[in-house]
């Protein structure tokens, strides 16, 4: 019987939206003026190099506030994937800060900019640098 209602409800559903009229499309015009688009930009410049300098500034807050703190407190790793590198000295720390936390912006960066997503590119960068900063706040409290 559950079957047999949702066949019914289906089937009525289906008459409901095949009972709809197609909208006319509207008459062409000879004042049509065509949107101009945003100016492409180069992907490396005033706004992206403020932007990168901040987030490599940021992960080299992180780093350092993050191993001042693993050397001398008692403190962990508080992203499990970060402490897979982290907890391995400076250089899983520069692997993960550098090779993670800037090249992974820069690259996702770099793909939206490719793909014309202007505006994304730029919150990428500026949401892991005020993470990065925090992170980094968070290690002189603690």
């Amino acid at each position: 019987m559950p079957k047999f209602c949702f066949l019914v409800c289906l089937l009525l559903a289906a008459a409901a939206c095949s009972a709809q009229q197609i909208p006319r499309a509207p008459e062409p015009s000879n004042n049509f003026v065509a949107p101009v688009p945003e100016a492409e930009h180069q992907f490396f410049d005033k706004t992206s190099f403020a932007l990168l300098g901040w987030n490599a500034a940021a992960e080299t807050y992180d780093a350092v506030t993050t191993r001042h703190a693993l050397d001398g407190h008692p403190i962990h790793e508080l992203n499990p994937f970060g402490a897979l590198f982290v907890n391995h000295g400076w250089a899983g720390q520069a692997v993960f800060s550098y090779g993670f936390g800037v090249g992974g912006p820069l690259l996702t960066s770099y793909l939206l900019h490719h793909t014309g997503h202007h505006k994304l590119e730029r919150w990428v960068t500026a949401i892991n640098a005020l993470g990065s900063t925090t992170a980094g706040s968070w290690n002189l409290k603690h």
